[in-house]
């Protein structure tokens, strides 16, 4: 296993390793999880950088990198639900998640249906703005629980500012992921029409 997939992996046990101390609710945990979440998403970009840079390109790697993307996102959302971190904005942030994780089934059932006929599927920018942007969200909302529980100051301007706009990224991040999600739907409706 080369660099770039350790890194991949590394992601996925980072982002449980931010649960459990989410979860955890001791002094300065909700930091740590801030930080080691952090650190998780910068391997996102540092995983595919190296592996282009170094030529260690693999179909491990393609495959585990669009999936780690995937359960760290979709894990924290549930987390952040769970521990009501959106606040009376909770059932906005919800129509928010359902839209981007249909989304996210969606474009993974078209990439099925693709892979079945021999139909390779680029990467789209959009989908990277989106997923860099779900990432900044879910980050700023856990900068502003740690600023909360681990220095109670829940109205602090850097309290509000990361709650603000990690809800502004997250608002952001699902109309990416709708249009992109359409998008796909234009190009590649056709598999759907099919005969078996």
């Amino acid at each position: 296993m080369n660099l770039p997939n350790v890194l991949t992996v590394c992601r996925v046990v980072f982002t449980f390793l931010s649960v459990v101390l989410l979860c955890l609710n001791f002094r300065l945990t909700a930091s740590a999880a801030f930080v080691i979440f952090t650190v998780a998403g910068a391997t996102d970009w540092f995983d595919g950088y190296i592996a282009r840079k170094c030529g260690a390109v693999t179909t491990f790697g393609k495959f585990m990198d669009a999936l780690s993307d995937k359960i760290m996102v979709v894990t924290m959302f549930m987390v952040l639900f769970a521990l009501n971190l959106y606040g009376k904005w909770i059932y906005v942030a919800l129509l928010l998640a359902v839209l981007s994780v249909t989304r996210e089934f969606f474009v993974s059932g078209v990439r099925m249906l693709a892979a079945k006929e021999g139909v390779v599927l680029a990467a789209e920018k959009m989908g990277k703005y989106k997923a860099a942007l779900q990432m900044y969200s879910i980050g700023a909302i856990l900068c502003a629980h740690a600023v909360n529980m681990d220095f109670e100051a829940p109205n602090s301007p850097l309290y509000m500012f990361a709650f603000y706009s990690g809800l502004a990224a997250f608002m952001l991040s699902t109309v990416l992921s709708v249009w992109s999600g359409i998008s796909y739907g234009v190009r590649y409706g056709y598999l759907f029409l099919k005969k078996t």
